[in-house]
């Protein structure tokens, strides 16, 4: 993908819109990454002295669930309910039954629709966007 893609609109704690779509090579059932860089100091090799870029800090996943020519809806990630309490990481297989979708950190201030949560590393427009 060519163009940075970053969060052009949040629609709600589930949802945002991308500003990229079809046109940046986007599917539905792409997994999608909003970052912060950690820092403006970039990590340098110590044997070749190589630019290796900054640490990033994830603010959110998110996985494509419609795409357009110029932008894509992009929804948090499905968890089971009886591990909605759990970190992440523990009910990444979907072979746990029922699921409810979980909240993206967003700021609350730039929601479109549906009821803000609040927390530290807010979901902002314009945050960067990376496929993995």
């Amino acid at each position: 993908m060519a163009q940075e893609m970053k969060i052009a609109k949040i629609i709600s704690t589930k949802q945002v819109v991308v500003n990229a779509g079809s046109n940046a090579g986007l599917k539905v059932g792409d997994k999608l990454e909003i970052i912060d860089k950690f820092g403006d100091d970039p990590i340098v090799d110590p044997d070749t002295g190589e630019n290796l870029g900054t640490l990033d800090l994830v603010k959110g996943n998110v996985i494509v669930s419609k795409v357009y020519p110029h932008m894509a809806i992009a929804d948090s990630r499905k968890v089971p309910s009886f591990l909605k309490a759990m970190s992440p990481e523990l009910f990444a297989s979907p072979l746990y039954g029922s699921s409810y979708q979980e909240d993206l950190n967003v700021d609350p201030s730039q929601i479109t629709g549906g009821f803000p949560q609040s927390d530290n590393q807010q979901i902002r427009i314009g945050d960067i966007v990376i496929k993995r």
